[in-house]
């Protein structure tokens, strides 16, 4: 290999490097070492570069949530592991999605036209259909980890991390299906709109050590789980474009929970049917 190559080879390498850290940096509060070199176009491209990682991401922290749940799971009992898992769980992420699927709620909840919708969204404060979709969501994501926590290890284990995972997938095919709303000033509108089926496509088979032994473990459960979760992911992706004819980051972010939810919730069917 000439110098060239190898000098092409390692900006490669250090180009993934520094897109997997930013979505590191995106989707958690780990703190990652600043780059002094960095600008805000630099790291809006390297951002949207990122986007390849999320699935990634998403599996890890997946990863962390599922160990936190089973370590528990010993001197605990099962609704009590639910909880830590997830409270470790959003202090890992800052309670991103939860946050996402709040913003969602109150302003598809609250607004009557597009522009209402938008300018809720854009507000920090809770409301009540914020509250009642945290409540119920963050509710039954805890009731169905503590119910997967019954099936043993693995299948838990497997069904945590296939859900973070395929919910992060969700966004990437949510990116490119459906079109950021230009009028906002956010870095959804940068960078959801570059997204092409081949990130897709390669962050699905990049992350299949994260997710394939989930379908292994129990082919129809997986299969439907995730039939049904595509199926939830249209219905909401068909509801944003009739009510604001785009997405933002607060959708995609809801988008996700919604997937990882109701895969969560699937898993638990092979237990009581198995």
């Amino acid at each position: 290999m000439s110098n060239l190559e190898t000098t092409i080879a390692d900006d490669d390498a250090m180009s993934l490097r520094r897109d997997f850290f930013t979505a590191v940096q995106f989707l958690t509060r780990i703190p990652i070492p600043h780059d002094g070199d960095a600008t805000p176009e630099s790291y809006t491209h390297s951002l949207r570069r990122s986007v390849l990682f999320f699935p990634l991401v998403g599996g890890l922290i997946g990863l962390v949530t599922a160990t936190v749940a089973l370590t528990t799971s010993i001197g605990f009992s099962p609704l009590v592991c639910g909880f830590l898992a997830i409270g470790i769980e959003a202090l890992l992420t800052g309670a991103f999605h939860e946050d996402a699927l709040a913003d969602t709620c109150d302003a598809l909840g609250g607004g009557w036209t597009r522009e209402q919708v938008l300018e809720i969204m854009k507000d920090s404060r809770l409301g009540t259909y914020g509250t009642l979709g945290l409540v119920v969501g963050v509710g039954a994501r805890v009731a169905a980890t503590a119910t997967l926590l019954s099936a043993g290890w693995m299948w838990a284990m497997a069904s945590i991390v296939a859900a973070s995972t395929l919910a992060r997938i969700a966004i990437i095919a949510m990116m490119i299906s459906a079109p950021p709303i230009t009028s906002r000033q956010s870095q959804a509108k940068d960078v959801s709109g570059m997204q092409t089926t081949r990130t897709l496509i390669v962050s699905a088979l990049m992350t299949m050590p994260l997710w394939v032994g989930w379908f292994w473990l129990s082919p129809m459960t997986a299969c439907g789980s995730t039939l049904a979760a595509f199926i939830v992911l249209l219905w909401f992706r068909r509801k944003i474009l009739s009510r604001v004819q785009g997405t933002t980051g607060d959708l995609l972010g809801c988008s996700a929970f919604l997937v990882q939810l109701v895969i969560l919730i699937g898993a638990t069917w092979s237990i009581h049917h198995g």
